[in-house]
């Protein structure tokens, strides 16, 4: 979690000069108010424009109840001095702000002289990190003050420790990661070198001044180490598709006053906002106040509590996961299972469609027989057979070899509920008289059987409940 710092122009110290963005376009004279769209062309026509002698003198004044084209103007004494650490050229005001470090007398001396300029290329050889421990707190607003001498943190590993001491020996209370920012609010002699005594976030303390980068050198910086913020400072600003004045088609829509977005980008005089996630257009710079977002210093409780949080959140996340990785394996094994029963069944349907097939043809072929003799002690399909000679010769067609008799082949087959919802064609009905087994017949379906009925009717089909069956067997699958 990474602490950042919100300021505009007057977060750099100048509150009370000029109400006004940090950023103007380079060059000419400058429209220093905070100016409202016109609902036609989205620019204000009778917004005033003044000259550099009036830029000294002026602090134009809008607000939100305001009329669209209505601006007040009332004049503030401008004085050549340095504020809060700085030192300006009237003539560059918006072009350029240097920044010197000072002491807090000397940041309130009105004596103070422009520091010459430092280049990137005169600081220490070091290398700046990008990648900062998941740990760090998240971006935060700061207040709205700003930094009074902005440095920016250039350290050779990832961090630079803030100690209670200018010196490499005193005790630590916070790190600050690259490219976070501090106030300066002194350079003082240490033991081993220029420290700096800077307050940034919520840690005041000591750095290595090699370590910092400052002055025109740390502005220079602004926009690669902060998230910029833009405020619409206008009732009704026209977002479009393309940086384009002259096309009315690109509109998206029109942002009311106060409306925040990040800038992702210029063009122009456009800058290029994100709305909202993933949505992306342009707005006019005349009518926008910046804010920065800078990472601060980190203290090291809490570090410690950042730490102690993300391992939570960690923990949290693991077992989350073993969750869900233990609802996908049950998921699996259940989709497993139920693939499992689904071929099974689908086997078992195939057997089932096949022994059907299998008991059709058995029937058919002693149906076909349906008309010859019957023969008491008989198995001769053709001359004369008796009931159980007749299913045994049937079945041994087929290549199943059963007893000889209906009382054997009773007590040998597999014993088959009587009723029609369970019988099969092809399954043995038996008939008996005072308990005692002494007929047999092949049960075909549909409630008939076809079988050797007795010398008067030989091979015929009855239906299977001429009188009550006792029992019911199957010897096939």
């Amino acid at each position: 979690m990474r602490r950042h710092n919100k300021f505009s122009l007057i977060g750099f110290g100048l509150a009370g000069m000029l109400a006004v963005s940090a950023v103007a376009p380079p060059g000419g004279s400058r429209i220093l108010a905070e100016k409202t769209a016109d609902p036609e062309t989205g620019l204000s026509a009778d917004a005033p424009v003044t000259t550099e002698e009036d830029e000294q003198n002026i602090e134009i004044k809008g607000t939100e109840e305001s009329d669209p084209k209505e601006v007040a103007v009332t004049s503030v004494p401008f004085d050549r001095s340095v504020l809060a650490g700085f030192t300006y050229d009237s003539t560059e005001l918006f072009e350029r702000i240097n920044i010197q470090p000072t002491t807090l007398s000397s940041a309130a001396s009105s004596n103070a002289t422009q520091p010459s300029s430092v280049e990137l290329e005169d600081l220490p050889v070091i290398s700046v990190v990008d990648t900062l421990p998941d740990v760090l707190p998240e971006p935060t607003q700061a207040v709205e003050a700003g930094y009074k001498g902005m440095a920016v943190s250039l350290p050779r590993e990832t961090y630079v420790n803030i100690r209670t001491a200018p010196s490499s020996s005193a005790e630590k209370v916070g790190k600050i990661y690259a490219k976070a920012v501090a106030d300066v609010l002194e350079e003082v002699p240490g033991t081993d070198g220029a420290w700096y005594r800077i307050h940034s976030g919520t840690v005041d303390g000591y750095v290595k001044a090699e370590f910092f980068a400052i002055g025109d050198n740390a502005l220079a910086m602004r926009n690669d180490i902060s998230t910029r913020i833009g405020t619409v400072d206008a009732k009704n600003l026209r977002l479009r598709s393309t940086p384009d004045l002259s096309d009315d088609s690109n509109i998206l829509t029109t942002l009311g006053f106060g409306t925040k977005a990040t800038i992702v980008g210029e063009e122009g005089e456009f800058y290029k906002i994100e709305l909202d996630k993933d949505y992306f257009g342009y707005i006019h710079r005349d009518y926008v106040k910046l804010e920065y977002l800078y990472s601060q210093a980190i203290s090291l409780d809490e570090e410690r509590i950042a730490a102690e949080i993300a391992y939570q959140e960690q923990l949290a996340r693991e077992a989350e996961e073993a969750r869900l990785a233990e609802e996908a394996r049950l998921a699996e094994e259940a989709r497993k299972e139920a693939e499992r029963k689904a071929a099974a069944e689908r086997k078992a349907a195939e057997a089932r469609r096949k022994a059907d097939e299998f008991r059709q043809q058995l029937c058919a072929y002693a149906v076909q027989f349906v008309g010859n003799p019957y023969r008491y002690g008989g198995s001769d399909l053709i001359n004369g057979t008796d009931c159980s000679g007749f299913v045994m010769r049937v079945y041994q067609k087929f290549g199943y070899k059963i007893e000889r008799t209906s009382r054997n082949q009773a007590a040998t087959g597999t014993p088959v509920a009587v009723n029609l919802k369970t019988l099969r064609p092809g399954d043995l009905l038996f008939y008996d008289t005072n308990g005692r087994i002494n007929h047999v017949a092949l049960y075909i379906g549909n409630g008939k059987i076809v079988h050797a009925a007795n010398e008067n009717f030989g091979i015929c089909i009855w239906d299977a409940f001429y009188r009550t069956p006792c029992c019911a067997v199957s010897f096939l699958p």
